[in-house]
């Protein structure tokens, strides 16, 4: 089964964003998604709700869209 990890929160640089943090999900140590927020705050509390979704999921799988 993968290994999913929540990265650290980092300060980042996003124009005309004043404090803007971000953070990476990695799966099997590969980048797969990069989160940004205006704030470190905004940014610390998606952390722990994307660390709480990951923990008691059986499997994870990436959303495809399809045309109509």
């Amino acid at each position: 089964m993968a290994k999913w990890k929540v990265g650290k929160v980092t300060s980042v640089n996003f124009p005309g964003v004043d404090d803007p943090h971000g953070f990476t999900v990695f799966k099997d140590g590969e980048p797969i998604v990069t989160f940004l927020y205006p704030t470190q705050e905004a940014c610390e509390s998606a952390v722990k709700h994307i660390e709480l979704a990951l923990e008691g999921a059986v499997s994870v799988h990436p959303y495809r869209l399809h045309p109509h």
